[in-house]
């Protein structure tokens, strides 16, 4: 007959440790903590700096250097001595004042010019246009008389539509700082000295120009009007037998005139002693009366009408 043994385990329990055993469906959990975060804490933003105002001494500096900075560049338009290097300079220029103008943008100004200071920038963004309206006015090569302008005076008056310009911002900003900061003492140029021919005048009674023999013929001219050039030729005045300057409210007399001849007389500004011509506001006229070249005549230019009849020409 077979016994029943029983086998007891003091401290055994009868099931399985949870740890050991499986869940349902066969899988195992865990409940270990996690793991601590990797991610790196967010920075605190930092408060703007607030920009701090200059004083004027400072401010008065700043304007200092602007002119320091553009002085060179304003002396090499004044000295250019071809249209050439005038454009180039004059375009250099222009630069400089965009970036000193972008400098000033950066500074905060005294408390008592706070509402200058937008003033002052104002005056530098006029620059570029004031130029361009000035040069637009210098811009001719030729005279009113038709003539082409000389080299010299057409430099001077493209720079001094530039220094204006120039002079136009200096005065913009010394207006909005007021008496307590200066500007464009330092910077703006003298005024430039004018081409001989601007107001030019020939010598009274000089004949600067003759053709071929002398005759006995005199004509003595009496000039109540504006200063004048008379000639004398046979036909055409492009080639006169002679010719002769004569000042405003002044006489003067050309002897040795040949033959029977015509009058002509021209008028204007600006005399150019090297070509023995006006350059400006020129008229041109012709005495209707075929003079006998036997007698010695007077010529009375009035501003009004005479005893004799006189017209119109084409230029000569």
């Amino acid at each position: 007959m077979v016994g029943v043994a029983a086998l007891l385990c003091a401290g055994c329990s009868g099931k399985a440790d949870s740890a050991d055993a499986p869940s349902a469906g066969g899988t195992t959990t865990s409940t270990s903590p996690p793991p601590p975060s990797s991610a790196a804490p967010k920075p605190v933003p930092k408060p703007t700096p607030t920009a701090v105002a200059l004083s004027v001494p400072m401010y008065q500096r700043a304007l200092t250097n602007v002119e320091k900075v553009l002085k060179p560049y304003v002396a090499r338009v004044m000295n250019a001595q071809t249209v050439a290097s005038f454009d180039a300079s004059r375009a250099q220029l222009a630069s400089a004042v965009v970036l000193e103008r972008r400098e000033l943008v950066k500074i905060t100004p005294p408390r008592g010019l706070v509402s200058a200071h937008p003033e002052v920038l104002d005056a530098f963004d006029a620059y570029a246009g004031n130029v361009a309206t000035e040069l637009t006015k210098a811009g001719e090569t030729k005279t009113s008389c038709g003539l082409p302008k000389a080299l010299d005076v057409r430099l001077y008056e493209a720079k001094s539509g530039v220094r204006l310009a120039y002079a136009q911002l200096a005065q913009g900003v010394q207006k909005s700082i007021g008496k307590g900061v200066k500007f464009g003492g330092l910077s703006v140029p003298a005024k430039l000295a004018q081409p001989a021919v601007f107001g030019g005048r020939g010598e009274n009674g000089d004949v600067f120009q003759r053709s071929g023999s002398r005759g006995s013929g005199s004509l003595r001219i009496v000039n109540a009007g504006s200063d004048i050039v008379v000639v004398v030729t046979a036909s055409n005045p492009r080639k006169p037998q002679a010719s002769i300057y004569v000042r405003a409210n002044k006489s003067a007399t050309l002897n040795g005139i040949r033959g029977d001849y015509w009058v002509y007389y021209k008028t204007g500004t600006n005399w150019d002693a090297r070509n023995n011509r006006f350059t400006e506001n020129c008229s041109y006229s012709k005495l209707e009366r075929f003079l006998d070249g036997s007698f010695s005549w007077t010529l009375t230019l009035k501003s009004i009408a005479g005893n004799t009849q006189e017209s119109e020409t084409e230029a000569f």
